[in-house]
């Protein structure tokens, strides 16, 4: 029995507006990984925790013009991203909510004892805050004095807050930065290693007649802690009590100790919070660093510009999964977006890479293998039958498959799924089990092995495009053929 324990992470979106197709990107590759870790290590020692940031003057504001409570107002946006999990079948085991009042006991726990090492203080502090990314803002920062991001001034905020002593951790950080392969892709370790070199100490607390809705500090009720400060706590809060946030039945034991550390996935804009903020937070709490940060691109426009609602260029997820379903969009976002460099997001790139991958590749030697069998008779389910040669080749494949994997190097992953595919239709042209000429122990030998290569194929793609690849392994169990990937015009 399999004891090695993996627990995984995406980051905690906020909740004040509906997911985009980067949270896609990130939320489909996490759930590769996990599907993937389940069938090398058992379900019950992989834990994919995602969830929703509730806190924050955004959240605050966005209510009040809609008239409703905070907590409404999280409590409905945070149901729309479970329906977004379950339409892109994201198999996540925790959904995690910040307004939960677990949570709240928690993140003061943690702050007490980074207070308890002498790690929080407090003092006068004027900067500018930008709303919509919920931090302060450097001069330097600015575009034309405006957030880059959000297109917008930020405030300027003047209050005396509590302060972590971020600095304080700046050595222990580029020790753990460089003790192994600990950041993909690797040319964002520089970037990282430049901004821990020159970070400072952090705001962390927010006065709370300015902020009512965010978590009290424990030793001072006047303040609330600062939004990243309570948030990034859940990646190891969830572990220490599950029970609320769980799936029904999720019986996973409890216990930091047994799955942390982790994996974390997200994007672009949060590697200082990941790797930097977080990182100090967690040496301060006494609790290992995380093992392995997974910083996935930007996906693009069309055009290869950054996405903007200024621009209008945007890519709608529930736009496009009407119009080619599910899979076709998960199939895409793995195979046809880089895993770690920003990429354009291409409409005909996906119809394209769906029908000569899916439909004209696999789905086509998986009916031309079911007729044959059919027409002749042949049973292909006797492992007996298979060619030791044969055996070997589409092992290898699967290893390296597999390797790719491990390595959270997805695209060239399936890439390789493609290729075992395109491989079985070269062995089907090549040796022509039709043929007259054939014997029917050669037509069987082909056919069954055909049908491992195909059994491989569908156990691969079962991460990515689970239903279907489920599908497919019925209809070759069953000899039924049909259209299982219809053509996208």
């Amino acid at each position: 029995m399999n004891n090695e324990k993996y627990y995984q992470t995406t980051t905690l979106p906020y909740v004040n507006a509906n997911p985009h197709i980067g949270h896609t990107l990130e939320f489909v590759q996490a759930d590769v990984v996990a599907r993937f870790k389940r069938k090398k290590l058992g379900e019950e020692n992989v834990w994919f925790n995602l969830g929703a940031d509730e806190h924050g003057l955004k959240m605050y504001q966005k209510a009040k013009e809609k008239g409703v409570t905070p907590q409404e107002y999280v409590d409905e946006y945070s149901k729309n991203w479970k329906e977004f999990c379950d339409l892109f079948l994201i198999s996540y085991d925790t959904f995690y909510r910040t307004s939960d009042p677990s949570h709240h006991k928690l993140a003061q726990e943690w702050w007490l004892r980074s207070e308890a090492n002498g790690d929080i203080y407090k003092k006068e502090y004027t900067g500018l805050y930008c709303v919509g990314c919920e931090e302060f803002k450097t001069e330097k920062q600015l575009v034309d004095g405006k957030c880059p991001d959000h297109g917008v001034e930020p405030i300027v905020v003047s209050e005396e807050n509590y302060f972590f002593k971020l600095s304080k951790y700046r050595d222990d950080l580029l020790k753990w930065l460089d003790s192994g392969e600990i950041l993909k892709p690797d040319h964002k370790k520089a970037e990282l290693k430049n901004w821990i070199s020159a970070m400072e100490d952090i705001s962390i607390s927010r006065v709370k007649e300015k902020l009512p809705w965010g978590i009290e500090v424990p030793s001072d009720p006047t303040q609330v802690m600062y939004v990243w400060f309570d948030a990034l706590t859940d990646y190891i809060n969830v572990l220490k009590d599950p029970t609320e946030f769980a799936r029904e039945g999720f019986d996973k034991d409890a216990g930091i100790d047994n799955w942390w550390p982790g994996v974390q996935f997200f994007g672009p804009d949060n590697l200082r919070f990941q790797g930097g903020v977080w990182q100090g937070m967690l040496a301060s709490f006494g609790v290992a660093h995380t093992r392995k940060l997974l910083n996935h691109g930007m996906v693009l426009a069309a055009d290869g510009t950054k996405m903007s609602k200024t621009k209008g260029n945007g890519v709608s997820p529930f736009e496009q999964q009407e119009k080619y379903g599910t899979e076709a969009v998960r199939f895409y976002l793995i195979a046809g977006i880089s895993t770690f460099a920003d990429s354009p997001y291409k409409e005909e790139d996906l119809k394209n890479l769906y029908n000569a991958h899916l439909a004209d590749n696999f789905g086509n030697l998986l009916n031309r293998v079911i007729v044959l069998s059919n027409k002749y008779g042949i049973d292909y389910s006797d492992s007996n039958n298979i060619d030791s040669e044969f055996k070997s080749k589409v092992d290898g494949f699967v290893s390296e498959i597999e390797s790719l994997l491990e390595k959270f190097e997805l695209q060239s992953a399936v890439q390789k799924i493609i290729e075992l595919a395109s491989f079985g239709n070269e062995y089907i042209s090549e040796h022509q089990p039709w043929s007259k000429e054939k014997t029917e122990k050669e037509r069987e030998q082909i056919l069954s092995n055909l049908a491992y290569l195909i059994k491989n194929v569908a156990e691969q793609y079962s991460y990515i495009i689970p239903e279907s690849a489920n599908r497919a392994l019925d209809m070759l169990i069953k000899k039924e053929s049909g259209v299982l990937f219809a053509k996208i015009d």
